[in-house]
């Protein structure tokens, strides 16, 4: 038997709300109610509805705002909305198809118009459905993919390793078992890089769902000595992981208290210096600087590498890697994706001008710890 479609409505007004909730499951919908916009997040996140109506003036949260946190909550960010509204500016509707609204129903409405309305808007999310299952088993199979040759090429690396220096230690001078060593050494930081990256991707992920949890990644401070520890920190990346310590200048002018977390701005830092150095060359510069002005503090992150075509930040996603076709690239595609959401969850900007074959410029621009 299949099952019902499901739709959530979400009106302050008693008597449309029920007359609707009637009409609608006289047409056999499964249906499910609320009476402000705060309660209908909560019960779109539990309830996963195929398509939700929504009035636009409400209290304690209206239409807009309602479907600002829908769409960007991960689970239910594609459902198709539908606005109800008695009287609306056409800026006001301007603003909310821009927002990703699918329709606007105009009050009063006969039942006709509402089931026209929602049947059209549920054929057409069923076509997109349709044409992204085509491509949803090869998605899945090639991250699926590439996690498994992410987890098991370090993993492998260090069982060699140790492999060798258990059963075959005799065989090595000092210098073989410090290489040895050094190459087991460097697969388990790569190995944590990449777990920490997906265990903090499932964080956010959480985050995006139930937005209260978003302070789990804002209001912290990082105190004006931060600039000497992720000095160290990257300088040991250049050094140990890519033999490249000559090639990396970091020069931090005029570090001050910045509004984010100590932890996430190493993060940050980390993550953008370490695809700094990926994609360019031994020999080719890598150069991190930071410089205040009034109200921010700016990090400028440049390399001589291989760049890549990005026209909008908007194109950074999860497990997406840019010229995977052209390069053989580590990681997950994860890096960038959690750094622009750290930046953006600490009121920060990410802008970056890149070219192939040219290289690239990251800039970050972060608040001031003292400014609103």
């Amino acid at each position: 038997m299949q099952p019902k479609i499901k739709i959530l409505v979400i009106e302050d007004e008693d008597n449309i709300r029920e007359n609707i909730q009637e009409l609608l499951e006289a047409k056999g919908f499964n249906i499910r109610t609320a009476t402000n916009g705060k309660q209908g997040i909560l019960e779109a996140i539990d309830f996963r509805p195929n398509l939700i109506l929504c009035d636009v003036m409400m209290p304690k949260m209206d239409g807009f705002k309602v479907l600002e946190q829908i769409r960007k909550s991960s689970n239910i960010q594609n459902v198709p909305f539908i606005f109800l509204t008695a009287k609306i500016e056409k800026q006001d509707l301007r603003h909310g198809m821009e927002m990703g609204a699918d329709d606007y129903i105009s009050k009063p409405f006969t039942a006709k118009e509402l089931m026209s309305a929602i049947e059209a808007r549920l054929k057409r999310h069923e076509k997109l459905n349709t044409q992204y299952s085509k491509v949803k088993h090869e998605l899945d199979t090639s991250v699926f993919a590439n996690y498994y040759h992410q987890f098991n090429t370090p993993l492998s690396g260090m069982v060699g390793a140790l492999n060798l220096l258990v059963t075959a230690r005799r065989s090595f001078d000092e210098k073989q078992i410090q290489d040895l060593l050094i190459s087991t050494l460097k697969s388990a930081i790569r190995l944590n890089h990449v777990l920490s990256n997906l265990m903090l991707y499932e964080e956010l992920k959480r985050a995006a769902v139930h937005p209260e949890l978003e302070t789990m990644f804002t209001g912290g401070q990082a105190s004006a000595s931060w600039n000497t520890k992720i000095k160290d920190e990257l300088t040991i990346i250049a050094h140990q992981i890519y033999n490249r310590a000559d090639d990396l200048t970091v020069e931090f002018n005029d570090p001050t208290d910045l509004g984010i977390s100590f932890d996430y701005l190493l993060r940050i830092m980390i993550e953008v210096t370490d695809n700094a150095l990926k994609f360019s060359r031994a020999g080719q510069k890598v150069t991190v600087k930071g410089n205040k002005n009034e109200h921010q503090y700016i990090l400028e992150i440049t390399d001589q590498g291989s760049g890549f075509n990005i026209n909008n930040i908007d194109e950074i996603n999860a497990f997406k890697q840019f010229n995977s076709k052209r390069f053989s690239q580590q990681g997950l595609g994860l890096g960038l994706h959690l750094v622009k959401q750290l930046i953006g969850f600490n009121r920060g900007e990410l802008h970056i001008n890149s070219k192939e074959d040219q290289g690239t410029i990251l800039t970050i621009t972060l608040p001031l710890l003292d400014e609103d």
